[in-house]
């Protein structure tokens, strides 16, 4: 008997598998399945990540919407074209599937560590630092995630990984200026 259902469950626990193997840094993009719907999948949960850390910021929903659909937007854009100059289309959907599932798998970690340093970037006192300890854990996911992102690119492109770090660079700072000029510049924390 046909189950739907019962297949796509399948596909994302062994998803799960191969996303778990590239954090560990045993497998790269190519592992993952070409398949838009999983594409499509885990940009959803991206963006929902996202609304989530935008309620943490108190935005207001229909502006965390926007501004998670629009840095998808951007991250989809940056790669595409740079795959297509590299001339190397083919490795999109994988690519930008693997980019956001590790993404995706590490929001839960990510949003409770935000949502505890939130009080103090927000009132930036000297005389109350945030502990350092969560600073340290921050900066340390923080890293992990980026050279899970750099291997990903590297391997999707071949190419070094200083030109893997200066593409991933090149993105973030390409995604800052979109949203500045979508939602202006961030407010001065006092």
């Amino acid at each position: 008997m046909y189950n739907p259902a019962g297949i796509m469950l399948a596909n994302l626990r062994a998803l799960l598998g191969v996303i778990i193997d590239i954090i560990l840094l045993r497998r790269g993009p190519e592992s993952v399945p070409a398949s838009q719907v999983l594409l499509v999948f885990v940009v959803v949960l991206n963006i929902g990540g996202a609304l989530l850390l935008g309620r943490v910021e108190a935005n207001a929903l229909g502006q965390a919407l926007a501004q998670s659909a629009v840095g998808c937007a951007v991250l989809l854009a940056w790669f595409h074209a740079a795959l297509v100059v590299a001339r190397k289309r083919e490795r999109f959907l994988q690519t930008m599937t693997a980019l956001f599932a590790v993404n995706a798998l590490f929001l839960p970690a990510v949003i409770p560590m935000f949502t505890a340093l939130m009080p103090y970037l927000e009132k930036a006192d000297p005389a109350n630092p945030p502990p350092a300890a969560l600073l340290l854990l921050t900066l340390a996911l923080s890293l992990w995630v980026l050279i899970i992102q750099v291997r990903i690119v590297r391997a999707a492109f071949e190419i070094p990984w200083l030109g893997a770090f200066l593409l991933m660079i090149g993105e973030i700072i390409f995604a800052g200026m979109v949203s500045m000029l979508f939602f202006g510049s961030p407010e001065k924390v006092t």
